[in-house]
């Protein structure tokens, strides 16, 4: 039963949690109204998804109240009334799911556990794969889903029993633009449906929270502010989201931030290309991640690879840096074919990988020192060397601190300074911007900006973020492993006709979504 519209779904008070290192939640005091869609939005860290545990039940309350659909979370009693009216997904594709298991078992599964006997697990499998386009793939097993039906499989398992709040751990979180949109139109035909429902979302990208009827900003364990979003907009004075949760931010943090602004690429550089590549192509087994990927990137050039999680890219660079070995096609990197013996044209490339690959027991001054040595610095030039980058990057007063300590966004720029320590012609990063926050995020492209425009390193960088994709000279659009188009940020979408650079990028996939979908119902059939 739904609760009154007057009695908030969730109400906190003074909530705390720490971990070993660190506070995740600090005296959080907040009410959601009950059968709307609240968000909360803000960079990894900040305890979003302590907070949903919490209000899930699967976390331990440490500290302060929390009031959950009437019942207090605190008493074994208001626990056990909520087990079936809670549905939640935690943070991670298939987290939820068992990858051995179909979708039809995983379903199946669920409704066991919530009770549902043989005719209601039926209907309801029935019902829910019809709406989300699983139906023809029941007997696939969720190993072998993409990552946007993994998405889905895993919504579907959160509403096998009906609930009354849906608690959602950043779904939308290394899926494809189209994904995403498909997400937002299920979200849609939900709320249609169940009027009733209240929905609580965690999300990291600022331009999703204009779909929320009430929005929580968060950082640092504290709750920011919330509200509409007119209201947020209205308090800061701002209309671009980001701009707003960066005016909600505490007086100072901001640290002097200013919009950020691209200088076009100077015309004229001569030379072969950057990298070079002719059917690129890289086989796991029967498994094809990169099939005949073709790339010229220019010297000093800003190049972005755009796609989801699987479409090859982090493949396609692993092969540039010889990480990985060539099935197929040939390679070029300042006009020298990769290999992975080439320890002279290593130390002309800088490679920022997508995970935190520091070592965290380290201090900043120590990464820095121990890299410089790896790329073989002479040990004269070390010291000033480390001197410069840590002034560069603002790095002098964490130099003593582990890396594993550091704040999300000083570990990024630490991870920069160490894959420039060497003083790279080429630099090549995977997702380096993930999980931060706007601040963060924009002061590392004034530093990507200045290394390719005044210093002349070739940049080639993959990411999520529209935002970032406008900011590139050119793009690579990527899906299921191969190239789907390329030019300027203005050329793709002129091409289709499109608003804006996510428009474009759907336009791009959709033949291939539609074609793929054909084949996988054909298989199904």
């Amino acid at each position: 039963m739904a609760q009154p519209a007057a009695t908030p779904v969730v109400r906190l008070s003074d909530l705390r949690h720490a971990y070993p290192r660190v506070t995740a939640l600090e005296g959080v005091r907040l009410e959601l109204p009950a059968g709307q869609m609240s968000g909360l939005i803000g960079p990894d860290g900040v305890g979003k998804s302590t907070l949903l545990g919490i209000i899930a039940g699967v976390r331990r309350i440490q500290s302060g109240q929390v009031e959950v659909l009437g019942h207090d979370l605190r008493r074994r009693p208001g626990r056990d009334n909520l087990v079936g009216r809670i549905a939640y997904m935690p943070q991670g594709l298939g987290r939820n799911l068992y990858p051995s298991l179909s979708v039809r078992e995983n379903l199946d599964f669920f409704g066991r556990l919530f009770g549902q006997d043989r005719a209601t697990r039926a209907s309801r499998i029935a019902n829910l794969t019809a709406a989300t386009g699983l139906a023809p793939f029941i007997d696939r097993p969720a190993m072998n889903l993409s990552g946007g039906m993994k998405q889905k499989l895993g919504l579907c398992c959160a509403l096998i029993h009906d609930p009354d709040l849906l608690i959602l751990d950043e779904p939308t979180t290394g899926v494809d633009p189209l994904s995403r949109r498909r997400f937002w139109e299920l979200m849609a035909g939900l709320r249609q449906r169940r009027p009733d429902l209240s929905i609580l979302i965690s999300t990291a990208y600022m331009e999703e929270a204009e779909r929320f009827d009430t929005l929580v900003a968060m950082d640092a364990g504290r709750v920011l502010a919330h509200g509409t979003v007119a209201e947020l907009r209205a308090r800061v004075g701002e209309r671009d989201m980001e701009a707003v949760f960066v005016a909600l931010l505490p007086a100072g943090q901001p640290g002097g931030y200013r919009r950020l602004e691209v200088r076009p690429r100077a015309p004229g550089i001569e030379g072969p290309p950057a990298i070079r590549a002719e059917g690129l192509t890289h086989r796991f087994g029967d498994f094809t991640a990169v099939d005949q990927v073709s790339l010229s990137i220019h010297k000093g050039e800003i190049f972005g690879f755009l796609g989801s999680n699987g479409s090859g890219k982090t493949t396609t660079m692993r092969m540039l840096t010889g990480q990985l070995p060539v099935t197929a096609g040939q390679a070029w990197v300042f006009d020298q074919p990769v290999e992975a013996e080439d320890a002279t044209l290593r130390r002309r490339l800088g490679f920022m990988s997508q995970s935190f690959s520091l070592y965290g027991e380290l201090t900043v001054r120590q990464n820095l020192d121990l890299h410089a040595r790896l790329y073989q610095l002479p040990p004269r030039l070390i010291p000033p060397r480390i001197v410069a980058l840590t002034e560069r990057f603002d790095l002098a007063s964490y130099l003593d601190a582990r890396a594993e300590d550091l704040p999300l966004g000083v570990r990024q720029r630490l991870s920069l300074a160490v894959a420039v320590i060497h003083e790279p012609e080429l630099l090549i990063l995977d997702e380096p911007t993930s999980g931060v926050d706007p601040i963060a995020r924009d002061r590392f492209w004034e530093e990507l900006i200045a290394l390719s425009r005044e210093q002349g390193v070739t940049l080639f960088i993959s990411t999520h973020f529209m935002k970032e994709a406008e900011r590139c000279d050119r793009l690579s659009l990527m899906h299921a492993g191969r190239v789907l188009a390329q030019g300027t940020p203005a050329e793709l979408k002129a091409a289709q006709g499109a608003a804006t650079l996510e428009d474009a990028f759907i336009a791009y996939m959709a033949p291939y979504r539609e074609a793929s979908r054909e084949q996988d119902a054909a298989e199904a059939g």
